[in-house]
């Protein structure tokens, strides 16, 4: 196995919820680590990854692409 690296973020408890919910995992630790390992390997998720803006800073998160894309005529 390669070399780990523990990462933390926030994520709305609701957000959690409809995961495990979706992943049919019982706790936030597996439903997570579902997840993930669906984005690497899931095929649809590179189409995804391919139309999402970047910045100079980096990527955006497609929150604020849906947002500014809702939003930018106003």
């Amino acid at each position: 196995m390669g070399k780990l690296l523990i990462v933390q973020t926030k994520i709305p408890h609701e957000k959690l919820e409809m995961l495990k919910d979706k992943t049919g995992k019982s706790t936030v630790k597996d439903a997570l680590s579902e997840a993930v390992y669906h984005y690497l390997y899931c095929p649809l998720a590179n189409r995804i990854d391919e139309s999402i803006e970047r910045s100079r800073r980096g990527r955006k998160p497609l929150y604020v692409k849906e947002f500014s894309q809702n939003h930018g005529s106003e």
